[in-house]
C-alpha cells in the first residue's frame, strides 16, 4: 500500500491549521521572521536601568526585539497594555520581533525579576 497520499494530506491539513492558527488578528503580533527594526538589549537586573534603551520613541508599526545579554534568565512582558510577552529569553537570546501598531506609552518587565522595568514610546 501507498502511504505517500496520506503522508501528504495530513501535511497539508497541519498546514492549513498552522495558517488558520496564525491569522488572528492581534494589536501586537509576534513575528518571528527576520530581523526587527530596534533591538533592546536586557543588560541585567538594574530597575529602570535594566533594558537599553530605555524609554525609546519608536514609529508606529516598528518591529521590536530583546536580546538577553545578561547571564541569567529574562523576560519583557508588556504591563500596561497586552501587547507582547517574550518568554523568558536564555542568555544570548534574542526574542522574535514584535509589531508595535498602536501609538502609546507601553510599560514593560521582567516577570522572573519584577524590579527590571522598561518603556516604550509608539508614535
Amino acid at each position: 500500500m501507498n502511504r505517500l497520499p496520506a503522508v501528504i494530506l495530513t501535511a497539508l491539513i497541519l498546514l492549513g491549521l498552522y495558517i488558520v492558527g496564525c491569522s488572528g488578528s492581534k494589536k501586537n503580533p509576534v513575528n518571528p521572521g527576520g530581523a526587527a527594526d530596534v533591538t533592546i538589549n536586557i543588560v541585567g537586573q538594574n530597575g529602570s536601568n535594566s533594558y537599553n534603551p530605555s524609554p525609546d520613541t519608536v514609529s508606529m508599526g516598528t518591529t521590536v526585539s530583546w536580546h538577553n545579554s545578561d547571564t541569567i534568565g529574562h523576560t519583557a512582558t508588556s504591563t500596561s497594555t497586552n501587547a507582547f510577552g517574550t518568554g523568558t529569553l536564555s542568555p544570548g537570546a534574542t526574542s522574535p520581533k514584535v509589531a508595535l501598531n498602536t501609538p502609546g506609552t507601553i510599560h514593560y518587565q521582567c516577570t522572573i525579576h519584577p524590579a527590571m522595568v522598561g518603556t516604550i514610546v509608539v508614535r
